[in-house]
C-alpha cells in the first residue's frame, strides 16, 4: 500500500499499552453516546431521551469504575490479559450485549491486536513464525478500517525512527507534497495533545488528593474530548505512578 494512501486516512491517536497507534475514524463509545444525546435533545419528552440519559449515566459510572483498574507498570502478556479481562467484566456488568457491541467493538479489536502482538514479542524464536502467520490471518478477517489502521501504524512506526530530513524526502518521493503535509499535521496533532496533557496534569496536581476523584470527570471534560479520556487516564497513571487513585 502506498504511503500517500495510508497517510490520507483520517486518523485519531489512540493509546494501546505496548504502543501508540494511529487509527482512522471508526465507531467509538464517545461518538455513539454523543449521537444518542443529540437525538435526545432534539426530541424532548421522547422515550428515547430517557433511554439516552440512562445510557449516559451508566457509561459515566462505567468510566469511573474502569479508571480504578490497575494499569500495569511492567507490560507483559499476562498483565495485559488480566487488565483486558477486568475491562470486559465491567462492560458485561454495565451494558446489554447490544450496547456492548455499539460502544466497545473498536476497543475489543484493539485489545485483541495488542495481545496478539505481545504474544508474538514474547514467543520463543521457534514459535514466532507460526504466531506471525496467525496474526496476519486474523487481520484479514477484520474490517477494512481496522486493517488500514494496523498497516498505517506499522508504517508510521518505521517513519518515526528515520532521520526527519530523510523521512520527508521519502514521503515527498513516494506520496508527494500531500503526504508530507499529512505527516506534518499528524506531528502537530501529537504535539497539541502533549501540550494539553501537560496542562491537565499540572492542574490535576494542584488539587488536594481527596478532591481529585471527585473532580476527575469535570477536569477531563474541560481538557479533552470523551474519546480521549481512557488514553489520558492511562497516561496519567503511567506518568504519576498512581494505579488506584482515581
Amino acid at each position: 500500500m502506498k504511503i500517500a494512501t495510508l497517510l490520507a486516512v483520517p486518523c485519531a491517536i489512540t493509546l494501546l499499552l505496548g504502543g501508540v497507534l494511529l487509527w482512522p475514524a471508526a465507531p467509538t463509545a464517545g461518538s455513539s453516546l454523543a449521537q444518542a444525546n443529540q437525538h435526545a435533545q432534539s426530541h424532548p419528552h421522547d422515550p428515547e431521551q430517557e433511554a439516552a440519559d440512562a445510557l449516559q449515566a451508566r457509561y459515566r459510572t462505567f468510566v469511573s469504575a474502569q479508571s480504578s483498574l490497575t494499569v500495569p507498570t511492567e507490560i507483559s502478556l499476562t498483565s495485559l490479559q488480566i487488565l483486558f479481562d477486568e475491562r470486559e467484566q465491567l462492560r458485561q456488568q454495565s451494558f446489554t450485549p447490544a450496547e456492548q457491541a455499539q460502544l466497545f467493538a473498536e476497543d475489543r479489536l484493539m485489545e485483541q491486536l495488542t495481545l496478539r502482538r505481545r504474544a508474538l514479542a514474547e514467543a520463543r524464536d521457534s514459535d514466532k513464525s507460526q504466531l506471525a502467520s496467525e496474526l496476519e490471518l486474523w487481520l484479514t478477517e477484520q474490517p477494512n478500517w481496522f486493517r488500514e489502521a494496523e498497516a498505517n501504524s506499522r508504517l508510521l512506526e518505521g517513519l518515526a525512527q528515520m532521520d526527519p530530513a530523510k523521512r520527508e524526502a521519502l514521503l515527498l518521493e513516494t506520496g508527494g507534497p500531500e503526504a508530507v503535509d499529512r505527516m506534518r499535521q499528524l506531528e502537530q496533532n501529537r504535539q497539541g495533545f502533549n501540550e494539553q496533557l501537560t496542562g491537565y496534569l499540572a492542574e490535576r496536581q494542584q488539587l488536594p488528593s481527596e478532591a481529585r476523584a471527585e473532580q476527575q470527570q469535570e477536569l477531563l471534560a474541560r481538557w479533552f474530548e470523551p474519546g480521549q479520556w481512557r488514553r489520558v487516564e492511562a497516561l496519567t497513571r503511567l506518568k504519576l505512578g498512581e494505579p488506584h487513585t482515581e
